[in-house]
């Protein structure tokens, strides 16, 4: 703790001279900055939490005269943190075939970021230089020292209770900002962006500003609302409080006018209603109110106004298959080693294909890959994508036998090992729509809970020759 009090206390120093907002508030500021600084030095767990609240808060964050952004900042302060606590000998931290993977892919990221190209890493048109590190940060270093920490620290029923309740609050927020893009009163949305430029006027963004992952968001809340509203270890009102949180998911998730996020939410709901005994009367219910709701709509659902909801417009399967198109074509040109991180879009135009004569050639020229691995595979090569397949593998078989091994009661238990497969089966499958790896909070956010669950099974029954962290439950 002491080195943290130390770095605490140059941070205080440096921004008092170095602030962004000067006089007495900038002394406060600075101040409380170097308090959390110390908090956030001292313990992992907390560097955590401020994690993911900057990575939620991302783009409201927008601070300047720092050096980086705050996610960044405190990324790097985690890293520390964790430093610290290991020389302490207060948390250890384990490196098994999993953490391999992690560091091997990883790697492979940094290489590809600093061998030469045959193409730059700029944005088409405007020749603006694309952050490849920040790249790097958002696909793999941000979600993989989640995981780790979280393994190590979130391992007992108190501490998994907060999280899960935490990522309702965040949910339920997304929720009523997502129904306020649209009904208003709009003067009670924030940040603003979201009512003056959000990046779909027609779909709900929410904070984040993207509607696929403002919809894997609700659809993680709702899902562990609807475990946590069943749990008779928590009182009355705040279950009645987390089942209003499940219910205001239900709109904003439709409000997305998203399909990728309509089939993620479809996905997590009939795996809660076939594996979840105790909560499976609740998901039923909303199978069937959604069949319902479906069934009323059913012109309005159908139609190719995307405005209202409809799913079938062609043009999105149409962008999808010419960037298929493009990337069988970009690794067939670079097979082991890909075009370069960053470059899928570079490789779009300089070489967009389609997918059949039919389809207009326009759709999806220019833009990123609109598939998880096919993205990874050419910017990376095969290379690179059986590294990515294998860290797959191995956390969902890391998954499995920690859900297996889990005690059937207590919220440190299989409805938190449930709550992260299903998390993990929508992320996955919205990788066949979107290359995950602009998402930092959805990825950051399922492997936090992968890592939560593996670290409670490791609390449970530790294996043998593993070294077990040391934990304070209170």
């Amino acid at each position: 703790m002491a080195g943290a009090l130390v770095v605490a206390l140059v941070v205080i120093v440096a921004g008092v001279f170095a602030a962004p907002v000067s006089g007495p508030l900038g002394l406060i500021v600075v101040v409380a900055g170097g308090a959390t600084a110390a908090l956030i030095l001292g313990s992992p767990l907390a560097a955590l939490v401020m994690l993911m609240i900057t990575s939620f808060l991302r783009l409201a964050l927008q601070v300047g005269g720092l050096p980086a952004e705050p996610m960044v900042l405190i990324l790097c302060a985690m890293v520390v943190s964790v430093l610290f606590a290991v020389m302490r000998g207060s948390q250890q931290f384990r490196f098994g075939a999993l953490e391999a993977a992690m560091l091997a892919y990883l790697l492979w990221n940094a290489l590809s970021a600093v061998v030469p190209h045959a193409l730059p890493a700029v944005v088409p048109g405007t020749g603006e230089t694309i952050s490849v590190f920040r790249f790097i940060l958002t696909g793999t270093v941000i979600p993989f020292a989640g995981f780790i920490v979280a393994r190590a620290t979130l391992r007992v029923e108190s501490r998994v209770r907060t999280m899960m309740i935490g990522l309702v609050v965040v949910a339920a927020y997304s929720a009523v900002v997502s129904i306020l893009q649209f009904t208003g009163p709009d003067t009670l949305v924030w940040p603003r962006y979201i009512v003056d430029a959000p990046s779909y006027p027609e779909r709900a963004v929410g904070v984040v500003n993207q509607p696929l992952v403002n919809g894997l968001i609700m659809v993680a809340g709702f899902v562990t609302a609807m475990f946590l509203a069943q749990h008779r270890s928590l009182r009355l009102p705040v279950r009645l409080l987390v089942l209003l949180a499940a219910l205001l998911c239900l709109p904003g998730i439709y409000l997305t006018k998203t399909r990728a996020a309509w089939l993620v939410f479809g996905l997590g709901v009939v795996l809660c209603a076939v594996f979840a005994r105790r909560a499976r009367p609740g998901f039923v219910v909303t199978l069937l109110a959604a069949a319902v709701f479906i069934g009323a709509n059913w012109a309005t659902f159908t139609s190719s106004d995307r405005e209202a909801g409809g799913v079938g417009s062609a043009g999105e399967v149409d962008d999808r298959l010419n960037t298929a198109a493009t990337s069988f074509w970009a690794i067939e040109q670079e097979p082991l080693a890909g075009w370069g991180i960053g470059r899928f879009t570079q490789v779009n135009t300089t070489y967009h294909k389609q997918w059949e004569p039919n389809i207009d050639f326009r759709r999806g020229y220019s833009i990123s890959s609109h598939e998880n691995e096919l993205g990874i595979a050419a910017e990376l090569g095969l290379v690179g994508l059986a590294l990515w397949l294998l860290v797959l593998v191995l956390l969902f078989r890391k998954l499995l036998v920690s859900v297996r091994r889990l005690p059937v009661h207590g919220l440190a238990g299989r409805a938190l090992g449930l709550v992260a497969l299903t998390v993990f089966g929508t992320w996955v499958v919205s990788g066949f729509t979107a290359d995950l790896r602009f998402f930092d909070f959805a990825n950051l956010l399922t492997f936090v809970l992968i890592g939560a669950t593996v670290g409670a099974a490791d609390e449970v029954e530790p294996s043998s020759g593993d070294r077990v962290a040391v934990e304070d439950p209170r």
